[in-house]
C-alpha cells in the first residue's frame, strides 16, 4: 500500500542518499583530490573548446543546420549512460540503503523512486559543471537568453530519462537471474555471448555504413534521444524543429514515468524476494583454498600453461590468477562499462574520418595492453578474499607475489597485443616502418600497463564484494584504480603513439632541420617508452616492498 506522502517521502530520502554519497567522498581524501584535479582538467579542456566554438559559431550565418553527427553523439552518449548506470543498479542497489528501515516504513514505490532520485541527484552534481558551460557557449555565441532554461531542460531530461531505463534494465537482469536456474548457472557464457554479439552487430553496421546506398549510419538520428538537441537549440539562429523538441520532451516525460513503474516492480519482485531460497549458482566466486597442489591448479586453468622454471611460489600465484579468472569471468564485467563506454565514443569518432581504418591500430596499441594489466592484477589484494591473513604470513617474497600477477598478462596478453595490433597495422593504409611502430609500441606498454596494474591496485584496493547473483560476490577492482591506472596507460601509451603519427612539420619546427626527423621521431618514442619502463621498475620494487609491509586494519 502506498502512502499518501509517498513522493515528498521520496525526495527526502534521495536526499538523503546525495548526502550519503558526499560523506562517503568525505571519507576518501584520495578520491576527493583525484574528482577536484579531474574537474579543474576537464573544466580547462571544455572551457577552451567551448570558447573556440563559441566564436566559430558567431562567424556563422543563419539558420545553422544541426549536424547528423551531433545528433548520433548524444543518442551513442545516452546509450553510454545507460549502461553505466544499469551497472550501478547491479553494483550498489541490489538491496535498498538502510534495508531493515525503508522496507518497513514507506511503500516499495517510496523506496524504489527514492533510489532513482538519489542516482538523478547525484548526476546532476556531477553535470552542473558541463552544463553551465554548455550554457556558456550557447548563450555566448548566439546571445540567446532562452537558452539558460533549455539547455539545462535538456541535459535534465537526458540523465532523468538515461537513469530510468539503466535501472529498468538492471533490474530486469537481477529478476530473470533470481527466477531462473539455467540463467543463474550461465549467466557468464550468457554475458560473453551477449558481448561478442554487440561487437559483431556493431561491425556489420560499420560496414554497411562503407557502402552509402545499404546502410547510413546517421540514420540513427531518428532516435528521440537525439531530439533533446533541437530542445537545447530552440530561440537559437540553429534550425532546429520544434516538432521534434516537444516530441523529446512528451517522449522523456513518458519513459520517466512508464520506466518509473516498471522500476517500482521490479525492484519492489525483487526485494521481498528472499536471495537465500533462491536457486544457488555454480560459486564461481568462492575464495580458493590455498591447499591446491600444482597438479590440481595446472588440471583447473588447462589448456593454459604456466611454466616451471619461473619458481614455484609465482607459478602458484599466476596458476591461481588465471583459476579466479575462469571460474568467475563475470571479473571482466566491471570493465566492460569503460570498454563500452570508450568504444561508443570511438564509433562516432570512426564515422566522422575520411580514412577509418586509421583508427583501428591506434585502438589496439592502447585497448589490449590496458585489458592485459586490468583483467589479471587491478586489485591485487581484494582478490585473495578471506586468504588474505594467510598469504601475508606466507613464506611467499613481494617479488614472488608480484611476479606471479604479472606472469599470465605477459605470457598471453602480450601475444594476443601483438597479434591484434599487426593486423589492425596491416588493415590501415599507414606505411610499412608505422605500422611497425605501432607493433613495438604496443608490445612495450603491454609491460607497462601489467607492471602497473599491481602497484595501482595494492594503492587503492577494494576488499567489499559486490553481490549480483545468489553467491558470494565478486570484488571488483575500486573506481579510483580503474580512473588511476587507465590514465597512466593512457598518457604513456598516447604519448607514444603521438610521437609516432605526428606530423614532420612539428619536427621541423622544432629542430629546423629536415634531416633529423627521423632521428627526434624515434628518439622521442624511445623517450616516452623508456621514461614508462624506469617506472614500472619502480612500480615493482615498491609494490613488493609494499606486500610484505601491508598490514590489515
Amino acid at each position: 500500500m502506498t502512502e499518501a506522502n509517498w513522493m515528498r517521502h521520496s525526495i527526502q530520502l534521495g536526499i538523503v542518499g546525495v548526502r550519503r554519497i558526499l560523506r562517503g567522498l568525505r571519507r576518501n581524501p584520495y578520491q576527493i583530490r583525484l574528482l577536484t584535479v579531474s574537474g579543474i582538467a576537464l573544466g580547462i579542456f571544455l572551457g577552451g573548446m567551448g570558447v573556440l566554438f563559441a566564436l566559430l559559431l558567431r562567424t556563422l550565418d543563419a539558420p545553422i543546420s544541426i549536424p547528423n553527427e551531433v545528433r548520433l553523439t548524444v543518442s551513442a552518449l545516452w546509450v553510454g549512460v545507460v549502461w553505466f548506470l544499469g551497472q550501478r543498479a547491479l553494483l550498489y542497489w541490489r538491496r535498498p540503503k538502510a534495508e531493515a528501515f525503508v522496507l518497513t516504513t514507506v511503500s516499495t514505490r517510496t523506496a524504489a523512486v527514492s533510489m532513482l532520485l538519489t542516482e538523478f541527484f547525484a548526476a546532476c552534481l556531477f553535470l552542473v559543471l558541463p552544463t553551465v558551460l554548455l550554457v556558456g557557449v550557447v548563450g555566448y555565441a548566439f546571445l540567446s537568453p532562452v537558452s539558460l532554461l533549455l539547455v539545462p531542460l535538456a541535459v535534465g531530461l537526458f540523465a532523468a530519462s538515461a537513469t530510468v531505463v539503466g535501472y529498468a534494465l538492471g533490474f530486469v537482469y537481477l529478476v530473470v537471474n533470481a527466477r531462473s536456474r539455467r540463467f543463474a548457472t550461465q549467466q557468464g557464457q550468457l554475458i560473453v555471448q551477449l558481448v561478442l554479439l554487440a561487437v559483431i552487430a556493431y561491425l556489420v553496421i560499420q560496414f554497411l555504413g562503407e557502402i552509402p546506398a545499404v546502410w547510413d549510419v546517421t540514420s540513427f538520428v531518428w532516435l528521440p534521444t537525439s531530439w533533446l538537441v533541437d530542445l537545447a537549440s530552440l530561440g537559437t539562429p540553429v534550425s532546429a524543429s520544434l516538432g521534434r523538441a516537444l516530441a523529446g520532451v512528451l517522449g522523456s516525460l513518458v519513459v520517466i514515468g512508464g520506466g518509473t513503474l516498471v522500476v517500482e516492480h521490479l525492484a519492489g519482485t525483487y526485494w521481498v524476494t528472499d536471495p537465500g531460497s533462491a536457486t544457488r549458482d555454480d560459486g564461481d566466486t568462492a575464495p580458493e583454498p590455498r591447499s591446491h597442489d600444482s597438479g590440481t591448479l595446472a588440471a583447473g586453468i588447462s589448456p593454459l600453461v604456466i611454466p616451471r622454471f619461473v619458481g614455484r611460489p609465482t607459478q602458484r600465484v599466476a596458476q591461481l590468477v588465471l583459476l579466479r579468472l575462469r571460474r568467475a569471468p563475470r571479473r571482466l564485467l566491471f570493465l566492460f562499462t569503460l570498454v563500452v563506454s570508450l568504444g561508443i565514443y570511438f564509433g562516432v569518432v570512426y564515422t566522422q574520418l575520411d580514412d577509418p581504418l586509421s583508427l583501428v591500430p591506434v585502438v589496439c596499441a592502447l585497448f589490449f595492453p590496458w585489458l592485459a594489466g586490468a583483467a589479471f592484477g587491478l586489485n591485487p589484494l581484494g582478490d585473495e578474499g578471506t586468504v588474505l591473513p594467510a598469504t601475508l604470513t606466507s613464506s611467499i617474497s613481494g617479488r614472488q607475489f608480484v611476479g606471479g600477477l604479472m606472469l599470465p598478462g605477459l605470457l598471453y596478453g602480450l601475444p594476443i597485443t601483438v597479434l591484434c595490433t599487426l593486423v589492425g597495422s596491416m588493415m590501415s593504409s599507414y606505411p610499412l616502418e608505422v605500422q611497425v611502430g605501432f607493433v613495438c609500441i604496443s608490445a612495450v606498454l603491454t609491460v607497462v600497463a601489467v607492471g602497473l596494474a599491481p602497484a595501482v591496485g595494492m594503492h587503492s584496493p577494494r576488499f567489499s564484494a559486490v553481490t549480483i547473483s545468489q553467491s558470494g560476490g565478486v570484488v571488483p577492482p575500486s573506481m579510483t584504480a580503474i580512473i588511476v591506472y587507465s590514465v597512466l596507460v593512457g598518457l604513456l601509451g598516447g604519448g607514444a603513439i603521438f610521437a609516432l603519427l605526428a606530423p614532420a612539420s612539428l619536427f621541423e619546427f622544432v629542430t629546423g632541420s629536415l634531416v633529423s626527423v627521423g632521428l627526434l621521431r624515434i628518439g622521442s618514442i624511445t623517450g616516452v617508452l623508456g621514461i614508462a619502463l624506469v617506472l614500472v621498475r619502480w612500480s615493482y620494487r615498491n609494490t613488493a616492498r609494499r606486500f610484505r609491509q601491508y598490514t590489515l586494519d
